[in-house]
């Protein structure tokens, strides 16, 4: 059954391609008239899937996962960047089993470990930003983002930190939807190194992540090297792709808006709202899937058992009946329930790391960068997946003669 919209009929609105270059430069036009018009649409892209846009859906989806299941291997990047029989570790699976296997990663990312490792993060980026202030700028996503995210990732894994240009390539190219030929061969590429560490660490066990695994047991087994490859993916892919995204579009809406970069050196105690609305704005996730465990009709469409199921999170967080002017980045916005991270057992197990990051970041820039600004005559590159929001290259220049 559809409903009628006030333009026409709901599948007027339907085989919608999130990865189109137009939706990727800007998707928030097309989720404004989805969410007024039809806010449940289906696309016959990337193998069929639903697309719900209302924040009330996407919160209410990302609660319910006895009917929005996550435990469906590979539906949960749209199009599926490597196909597969096996999940992801511990993010697609639901309760139980996705508790007990949460579990194990929870004191990597516990409250006390990142209050200590805090300084460590904030050293890497005071000497990211020495070297852009020598320089008088620099790329912000190849100079200050990347190198960011991927070091406080071998900081809170223990990884070795020399191999981290080789997991920034093989993530950049694993999400690369315009080439997916190499897309799977820096799948293959970072799962074979992945399987070189675990037998490293078989070997010679240490105090990293991979050791750590390797100590734990869900259900009286010990992890096999299986499944430790599934947590490693998920942390190296998480760790770095989606914090950096949401740096490098927070630091361009900056850039373009200097009396919001005065705002924030002079008032300093604006940080934390700063990046909760950074968090919402930017949406570095815009689009998450799960899959349909029985039918479940939604604004009179009927979402078929099985059916992949995409959660536009970016959409949500535009949504203008839970945020005023939703366009407008507001640093001090509050209330500011955001859908960033999810909602519900399946709530990111990293987002305090990420607001650490972000955190910091705003901190040094506003604290030690007296002004910066797009590079004149360089453009900025958008990533190409309309899944995510990140930047690929973001030039700027740092005036100094600005207070």
């Amino acid at each position: 059954m559809t409903t009628q919209s006030d333009s026409g009929k709901a599948e007027d609105f339907d085989n919608i391609d999130i990865h189109e270059p137009n939706f990727v430069l800007d998707p928030y036009p097309t989720y404004e008239h989805l969410r007024a018009e039809c806010p449940v649409v289906h696309s016959e892209h990337y193998g069929g899937f639903w697309l719900l846009t209302r924040y009330e859906d996407v919160r209410s989806a990302a609660l319910d996962w006895q009917t929005y299941t996550s435990s469906v291997a590979g539906v949960t990047a749209i199009p599926i960047i490597t196909p597969r029989t096996e999940p992801m570790l511990p993010i697609e699976l639901d309760p139980p089993r996705h508790s007990r296997y949460r579990a194990l990663m929870s004191p990597v990312f516990a409250k006390q470990r990142i209050a200590v490792m805090q300084p460590r993060i904030e050293a890497i980026a005071g000497r990211l930003v020495d070297r852009l202030l020598a320089q008088g700028g620099g790329d912000l996503v190849a100079d200050y983002a990347a190198p960011l995210t991927v070091e406080t990732l071998a900081e809170f894994t223990n990884l070795p930190k020399a191999d981290a240009p080789r997991w920034v390539a093989w993530i950049q190219r694993m999400f690369d939807v315009t080439q997916p030929e190499d897309s799977a061969r820096a799948s293959a590429e970072m799962g074979s190194y992945i399987d070189e560490l675990i037998a490293e660490r078989r070997r010679t066990p240490g105090d990293d992540f991979i050791s750590l695994l390797m100590e734990s047991k869900v259900e009286g087994q010990r992890l096999t090297d299986k499944e430790i490859h599934s947590f490693c993916t998920v942390v190296f892919g998480a760790g770095f792709e989606t914090t950096a995204d949401g740096i490098s579009v927070s630091l361009y809406y900056l850039a373009e808006h200097p009396d919001d970069q005065r705002r924030l050196a002079a008032r300093p105690e604006l940080v934390p709202t700063a990046v909760e609305e950074f968090l919402r704005y930017v949406s570095p996730v815009q689009i998450f899937g799960r899959n349909a465990a029985h039918d479940v009709e939604v604004h009179g469409r009927t979402i078929g058992q099985g059916d992949v199921v995409a959660l536009a999170f970016g959409s949500a967080n535009h949504d203008p009946t839970l945020f005023p002017e939703p366009e407008r980045c507001i640093l001090d916005r509050a209330p500011n329930r955001h859908l960033t991270f999810g909602a519900g057992v399946h709530l990111c197990l990293g987002a305090p790391v990420a607001r650490m990051e972000m955190e910091v970041t705003l901190q040094e820039f506003a604290g030690r960068v007296p002004s910066f600004k797009l590079a004149p005559g360089e453009g900025i590159t958008w990533k190409k997946r309309g899944d995510r929001r990140g930047l690929a290259r973001l030039p700027v220049v740092i005036d100094r003669t600005t207070n």
